[in-house]
Order: C-alpha cells, then sequence, then structure tokens
C-alpha cells in the first residue's frame, strides 16, 4: 500500500468510498442493496455527518455499509469516532475566543444618542399611552354594545368544536432482514405474529400502528429497520440477546 493509499483511508468515509470503488458498486446500486437512502450514503462517504438524522442513525449506517462492502464495521466506527473527537475539540477552541465589540464601534454607538433622541422616545411613549387609553374607555364599550356576549360566547364555542382535531392513527413499518440465522419472536397487542428461526438471508416485514415487541436470540445476525430507518440492535443488548420495542417508549 503507498503513502497515497494510507491517506487515502484515515477517515470512515474514504475507507468505505475505497471499498465501493473497488468493488466498481455505485451508489444507486449500494442505497438499494442496503435499504440506505442514497443521500444518506453520500453523506456517509464525504463524512457530512450533520445531514444524518442523529448519532444512533449513523452508527447504525456506518455498521451496516460496512459489512455490505466487507469492511470491518469496528474499524470504520473507530475512525468515525477519532475524527469526530478532533472536529469537536477544533471546534471547542475556536468557539473558545470571546468576541468583542470593537472600541470605536461602541463609541460611535454612543455619540449617536442624544437629547432630541429622548425627547422622540419620550414623545412616542406618550402617544401610545394615549392610544391604549381611547381604545379601552371609548372604542372598547362601543365594540361591546354591537357585539352582546351571548353572541360571542355561541361563536366562539362553534369555532372550538369546529377546530377540535380529529384522532389519527400513525402506523408503524417494519422490517427484519437475516444475514444469519436466528432465533426470533415478534408480538404485537398480545398477538404472536412470528416465533421461530428466520434463515439466512430471510427478511420479514409488518405494518400497523404497533407497538411491536422484538426479542432477538443473535442480534449480530439480523438488521433492523423502522421506517425504513436501521435501528441499533446493541443498544440494551445483554450478550447477543435484546428485547426492543417499536415505537421506543
Amino acid at each position: 500500500m503507498t503513502l497515497m493509499d494510507t491517506e487515502h483511508k484515515n477517515t470512515a468515509g474514504e475507507l468505505l468510498k475505497q471499498s465501493r470503488l473497488r468493488q466498481r458498486l455505485s451508489i444507486t446500486e449500494c442505497a438499494k442493496r442496503t435499504h440506505i437512502a442514497t443521500r444518506y450514503i453520500e453523506a456517509l462517504e464525504d463524512q457530512k455527518w450533520s445531514e444524518l438524522p442523529s448519532e444512533s442513525h449513523r452508527l447504525g449506517f456506518l455498521r451496516l455499509y460496512s459489512r455490505f462492502l466487507g469492511v470491518s464495521a469496528d474499524e470504520v466506527v473507530a475512525l468515525y469516532q477519532e475524527n469526530a473527537a478532533v472536529s469537536s475539540e477544533v471546534a471547542a477552541s475556536h468557539g473558545s475566543q470571546p468576541k468583542s465589540e470593537p472600541i470605536e464601534s461602541i463609541s460611535h454607538t454612543r455619540s449617536d444618542w442624544s437629547p432630541n433622541s429622548m425627547a422622540q422616545v419620550i414623545g412616542l411613549a406618550i402617544f401610545l399611552l394615549i392610544l391604549a387609553w381611547v381604545i379601552y374607555h371609548v372604542v372598547a364599550p362601543r365594540l361591546a354594545e354591537q357585539n352582546p356576549m351571548p353572541w360571542v360566547r355561541h361563536h366562539v364555542s362553534s369555532q372550538a368544536r369546529l377546530l377540535a382535531p380529529k384522532p389519527s392513527i400513525v402506523m408503524q413499518k417494519v422490517r427484519l432482514q437475516a444475514q444469519a440465522s436466528s432465533w426470533l419472536r415478534v408480538t404485537s397487542r398480545n398477538q404472536l405474529l412470528y416465533e421461530g428461526i428466520l434463515p439466512a438471508s430471510a427478511s420479514k416485514e409488518w405494518s400497523g400502528p404497533g407497538p411491536y415487541h422484538f426479542k432477538i436470540g443473535n442480534i449480530h445476525a439480523l438488521s433492523l429497520f423502522w421506517n425504513d430507518q436501521p435501528v441499533d440492535l446493541q443498544a440494551g443488548a445483554r450478550g447477543a440477546v435484546n428485547e426492543i420495542r417499536i415505537p421506543p417508549q
């Protein structure tokens, strides 16, 4: 490996990009086969982390994309965390320097204030007080005479009934993809949806109001997607076993 190759692979994005190019895969093809949106794959390779929804999505996409390209997911995540830590330190060093206003601009601002300006402010305040008094003591009583209170109450209550929100049911879409065989149990609303060994390369999909409860025997053999977004199966896992609720409480 040349020095140039080493420099190109010192970031998570470059490592993923070079691996994809060596396999002559397009971003569109990778997105279709991994079910990761094209814009997210481009963000991973270009290291535009702010374009990804959250930290859990970044880690989930990095691990899923690495496994697809045959790259070590642990190495890619380590590079991402290392680069993220360096970026945070640089940003903190730049943000620690206080910004001060030039002395010239401060003195110039203070010199613009004059007795005439204060008189104008006082005059405007007096005008607003008079206007408020007229509205409260003259305009408001006349409006009350023209609009009796019973009619007003009836109008408000009618509007409240018309604007009452209608209950809606949010549909949840979940999908499981098996890279290797794993035991799995899926329930929803006390109803058993699936229980058994999900073989390698098999997939299962459900949609409904939820919630869905998953008990997974081997989190390393499965990929879980909620509304087409990857779910981190390692969060809260006990060894290779984990129980997950979608949507989370």
